[in-house]
């Protein structure tokens, strides 16, 4: 009765087009007459649903809310409701929407919102991009869909409003150019901390100019690339370094015969054994942000690859 439950997915389809080898007349997918699936501008790729529910705040079901929103508005939501003022480093992005779920769309204020699909390290500039309001949707900075009468964004009205184009391109580089300063920063992992010791890191998470292995599939495939993490050490002393090819649980070999890792400007490297599953390294270093790189190199492959899973630890 007093737990604030929400329920959303992360993305739009994933099935919005025939799935693998399965015969077009067996599976179409659902994307509820969205344009687009999963990974795409397109509503129908990051349209989602959001319901809420809390007896206790007076916040129930029944009722539907039409005003655009998005992620963003989570976080000032959840910390009005729950009475909070935190103190934060930088503005909120979002906007709260308990105005909406208390019945006050009358007086909610048009707004214009922005996604973009990236994996890039700096996202280029309108790729993949959709700018949105309540009525319009300006797609990659050019195909501009109005939502009202063409829900499934088939039509390009674009020519007929060039206007609105314009308008919604000068907002896109106002908010482009609120973000450009950050691009140059890293989101650096701790590790170190005394309330995640030891702190596992995967590839995933790598700053690389090679492909980047993101899913298992990659891991499976073995995959001959590198790349590096930025990190953040809390606290200076000595760590534990454990290098695996997979997660610790899956037990498979290195496939390795050295092993290394630099942290900073420390190095430390050592002999693998034919069947070893792991191969560890301590390093001492001191607190503050830093570049971490593994190598695992194969003499008979004559090839190295990083480490895919690495688990750091500090030890005092």
């Amino acid at each position: 009765e007093n737990t604030i439950f929400i329920f959303m997915t992360d993305n739009g389809t994933a099935e919005g087009i025939p799935w693998g080898n399965l015969d077009d007349s067996k599976w179409q997918g659902f994307n509820a007459g969205m344009r687009g699936k999963k990974g795409t501008q397109y509503d129908g790729g990051h349209r989602v649903p959001f319901f809420i529910r809390w007896p206790a705040g007076n916040i129930g079901g029944g009722r539907d809310v039409l005003p655009l929103a998005a992620h963003i508005d989570v976080l000032p939501t959840l910390l009005e409701l729950c009475g909070l003022k935190p103190k934060l480093p930088n503005p909120i992005d979002g906007r709260s929407l308990v105005p909406l779920l208390r019945g006050g769309e009358a007086d909610w204020p048009q707004r214009t919102l922005f996604v973009h699909v990236q994996r890039e390290e700096i996202p280029p500039k309108w790729s993949r991009s959709a700018i949105m309001t309540d009525r319009w949707r300006l797609v990659d900075g050019e195909a501009l869909f109005d939502m009202l009468a063409d829900p499934g964004q088939q039509d390009d009205v674009g020519k007929a409003f060039p206007e609105v184009v314009g308008r919604l391109r000068a907002e896109y580089e106002r908010w482009w150019s609120s973000l450009t300063p950050a691009f140059g920063r890293f989101g650096r992992i701790v590790i170190g901390a005394d309330a995640a010791n030891p702190t596992e890191l995967t590839c995933h998470d790598w700053h690389s100019e090679e492909p980047v292995p993101w899913d298992q599939g990659h891991i499976r495939r073995d995959m001959w690339v590198n790349g590096y993490w930025m990190v953040d050490i809390a606290e200076a002393g000595e760590y534990e370094f454990t290098l695996r090819r997979q997660p610790r649980q899956a037990g498979f070999p290195l496939q390795a015969t050295s092993a290394r890792i630099q942290l900073g400007d420390a190095n430390a490297s050592t002999d693998v054994a034919e069947d070893a599953r792991q191969a560890t390294l301590t390093l001492k270093v001191p607190a503050g942000p830093a570049r971490m790189q593994t190598w695992l190199r194969n003499e008979a492959a004559g090839k190295t690859r990083g480490a895919f899973f690495v688990e750091a630890k500090r030890l005092r």
